[in-house]
């Protein structure tokens, strides 16, 4: 009896001992007071493992975007005059997706979301000794498809000591505003506002340059990084007029301002002020029926649900009007617009998509390769995923009830990829027959083979791989290419790394079992347990910011080959950060630049040199291929009719070989044509000049 009480307590204590967090390896010792231009700051000083960090979190770089500063560029911060304490980070921005509500280090922050939210965070080396050393800053820019997240997602501060602060460097993390509130677009005339979200950041940017040596940074010395949206904001801030100056470097992962998801192209952006107030005023609605299990979820119950305006607004915006002028919209908006219902934002976001930036002829001054051609001008480290969207599930491509499909089938998938993707990365709006070429080449490239089955687990496969490409990859290479020809540094990266160890996928449901109160269901999944494990969008982030964890899903356990990998990555980041190489002690990275874009390194254990563009040769079909195809009819309208829309994805294949073919029969005609009016003009000519032909050579005429 005694032994099993023993044996209870140790059980207990075993228990008990693997719930402490790793934060209690931290010990504050101290805080510390700095002045900005704006006032004193206060922070903590840890001593991590025996070193020591500094620790500054929820500094406001801007004044709060309310008010008249609504829907508006940040206004830099004024004075304060007590001593501000920044021992907690400010509150997220306001969130149009929850993909980070359950978020495993953020999740309890994320329920201040504010638009009161323009908050930086500082983490840096500290020495008692000489508190005048200054390290090279790495900024990071979240995520999110500039909808959702926040400056903490994602990141535990003692994993960000160990494998960023104690290699020398500071590290700033950012909120900036995300979805209409950061990307709403207006215009008048020629004149295009928006993109408010970024200008945040340039903000930012601009008070590390004044601030960030009080803190131990070098302001010559700063490296952007980011991943997804985050990439695609550092791609542009590297590339923008506007933050000359502001940063040396960019470390750009997993997005390009050269996507046709990041800079908005033709058409009427999703997130401009008319699309947004014929939502709020009803004369659009969200498409309920669609979206309706995404949107609303479990945790709503029919009252709640009934006592929503439409597009599940809590409240219609009362000073709405006809025949108000777009600077009294904009008023009405900045004064009454309620973004307090999360379904609304959601639903929002859901039809709308992905917040885009705009081309304003000031901080985007043009987008597409153009972008890059003309304003290139710092070294660059960028790469993609080995496959970026691997962990998309067929429900994704609606294709989850059926094991195996049509051709027909197929072909609509691959066109309603082209159709949304590829078209985004077009100048100008194309029509139907020109998106159904490009379609069928690309079905042709991914879909077809000669065995003819379309299992839907093999079909799921390749239209990841072809979305992956459009919206990364192609991206990724076309603008390392343009930097390349700017004669710039670029060291370019697949990152191909795949744990032993399973992925677990968090999910977490709400019930509503007893009347009004919720109940939470944690749930962990295996994901890809059924197919080959690749590495998918944003797995990098577990190896930087965490030991395995990234946007809920979660490496578990953490090997030591996995620990080896995070160490030869973030030894890539810091010395680049470092040194503008990413070369370790073990592992020598090329760079390229002038005419040299032909090598790789796959990020992997170990690293490896790969000869050929990323992931070739699927850039070149759609950076090359799939744009002289677009070529063909480069505007909607030029052609009335679309000949071929009521044929199937196997007969419009049959077609075009027959219309190559038929192309091909006349071009031989055209050949053979020239080849006997040569022949019969060459003998003409010779028989024209024999002598047999001069009857008067003979004569001589002498004086």
């Amino acid at each position: 009896m005694l032994t099993r009480t023993i044996n209870s307590l140790l059980l207990v204590l075993v228990l008990l001992l693997n719930s402490i967090p790793l934060s209690f390896c931290q010990v504050l010792e101290k805080s510390r007071s700095v002045w900005v231009e704006q006032g004193l700051v206060r922070g903590k000083i840890y001593n991590i493992d025996g070193r020591h960090i500094q620790i500054f979190r929820g500094i406001p770089y801007a004044e709060p975007p309310l008010g008249n500063l609504r829907f508006a560029k940040p206004v830099k911060k004024s004075r304060w005059h007590q001593e501000l304490s920044a021992v907690e980070y400010g509150p997220p921005c306001i969130q149009f997706m929850d993909f980070h509500r359950y978020d495993k280090f953020s999740a309890e922050n994320m329920k201040r979301q504010s638009e009161d939210c323009l908050y930086l965070n500082v983490f840096s080396p500290y020495d008692n000794e000489d508190e005048s050393k200054t390290f090279p800053i790495i900024v990071w820019i979240h995520g999110g498809s500039f909808l959702a997240g926040s400056a903490d997602t994602g990141i535990d501060m003692e994993t960000v000591a160990r494998n960023i602060i104690f290699k020398g460097v500071t590290f700033v993390t950012i909120n900036y505003r995300l979805g209409p509130l950061g990307f709403i677009t207006t215009r008048s005339g020629d004149t295009v506002e928006g993109n408010y979200g970024i200008w945040d950041q340039v903000m930012a940017l601009q008070w590390i340059q004044a601030n960030i040596k009080q803190f131990g940074g070098d302001p010559s010395r700063v490296t952007l990084m980011g991943e997804s949206a985050g990439g695609a904001a550092c791609s542009l801030l590297a590339l923008s007029p506007r933050t000359e100056g502001l940063a040396q470097q960019a470390i750009i992962m997993s997005g390009s301002a050269t996507a046709g998801w990041a800079i908005h192209r033709h058409g009427n952006p999703s997130w401009s002020l008319e699309n947004l107030i014929s939502y709020l005023r009803c004369e659009k609605m969200i498409s309920g029926a669609e979206y309706a299990p995404q949107v609303v979820g479990d945790e709503y119950n029919v009252d709640e649900l009934a006592q929503k305006k439409c597009n599940y607004q809590n409240e219609l915006v009362p000073c709405l009007t006809d025949d108000q002028t777009q600077e009294e919209q904009m008023s009405c908006l900045r004064k009454s617009l309620n973004f307090s219902s999360p379904l609304f934002r959601k639903a929002l976001a859901f039809e709308a998509r992905v917040s885009k930036m705009v081309v304003d002829g000031d901080l985007v001054p043009t987008s597409g390769i153009d972008l890059v051609r003309q304003y290139a001008r710092i070294p660059i480290m960028t790469g993609v995923a080995r496959k970026e969207w691997a962990h998309k599930k067929p429900q994704f491509y609606n294709l989850h009830r059926k094991s195996s499909l049509t051709a027909e089938e197929a072909g609509e998938s691959v066109f309603r990829i082209v159709e949304g993707s590829f078209h985004d990365t077009s100048p100008t709006k194309l029509n139907n027959a020109t998106l159904h070429l490009v379609a069928n080449a690309s079905f042709v490239r991914y879909i077809d083979d000669p065995s003819n089955t379309f299992e839907t687990s093999r079909v799921v496969a390749a239209l990841q791989t072809m979305e992956a490409d459009i919206e990364f990859v192609a991206p990724c290479q076309r603008e390392i290419d343009a930097y390349v020809q700017n004669n710039l540094t670029v060291y370019a990266y697949s990152f191909d790394y795949v744990p032993k160890s399973p992925i677990f996928e968090v999910e977490k449901k709400v019930f509503n079992l007893f009347g009004n109160n919720p109940v939470t269901i944690t749930r962990k999944d295996q994901t890809l347990k059924d197919r080959k494990l690749e590495a998918f969008h944003g797995l990098d982030h577990a190896f930087i910011f965490s030991r395995g964890y990234s946007s809920n899903f979660e490496i578990r356990p953490f090997t030591k080959e996995d620990e080896n990998m995070a160490k030869v990555l973030t030894n890539m980041i810091t010395n680049f950060a470092k040194n503008g190489d990413p070369s370790t002690k073990r592992f020598v990275w090329p760079s390229f630049s002038g005419n040299k874009t032909t090598e790789h390194v796959s990020i992997n254990l170990p690293p490896k040199i790969i000869q050929g563009e990323l992931h070739w040769p699927h850039p070149k079909f759609w950076n090359v291929e799939a744009e002289l195809i677009s070529r063909v009819v480069a505007h909607e309208g030029e052609v009335p009719v679309d000949p071929d829309a009521d044929l199937t994805n196997e007969e419009r294949v049959q077609l075009s070989a027959y219309r190559r073919a038929w192309w091909a029969l006349w071009l031989l005609v055209a050949f053979l044509a020239i080849v006997i009016w040569g022949i019969v003009i060459y003998a003409v000519v010779s028989k024209g000049s024999s002598p047999r032909n001069k009857p008067y050579d003979n004569i001589v005429i002498t004086r």
